[in-house]
């Protein structure tokens, strides 16, 4: 995989991601999903709270996530923490996600 401008760190069932995602990694965050959702079919936690940064597209591919898990019969759920950035973005998006204290 090429380098990424955040970081991830795996677990089964979970994926926590931190820093700055920038639009040049969507692909990258889209495969790193996949897997852990081996293929979207598996339940998965998508750990947002250390994100700092989130543009459109990555809020694109984690919508897709969602929707795709849901077709397979599994969901991906995305944690943000209360006043973060994820937690601004997806509320604009109205896309559903867990809320957490900060």
């Amino acid at each position: 995989m090429t380098a990424t401008s955040f970081s991830a760190t795996s677990a089964p069932g979970s994926l926590v991601l931190s820093g700055d995602i920038d639009a040049a990694d969507h692909r990258a965050l889209n495969d790193l999903i996949e897997q852990a959702s081996e293929t979207f079919t598996q339940n998965l936690t998508v750990d947002l709270r250390a994100v700092t940064f989130l543009p459109s597209i990555i809020v694109g591919v984690l919508a897709r996530a969602t929707v795709l898990a849901k077709k397979n019969g599994a969901q991906v759920t995305l944690v943000a923490a209360e006043g973060s950035v994820p937690q601004r973005v997806l509320t604009v998006c109205k896309i559903p996600f867990e809320q957490v204290d900060a």
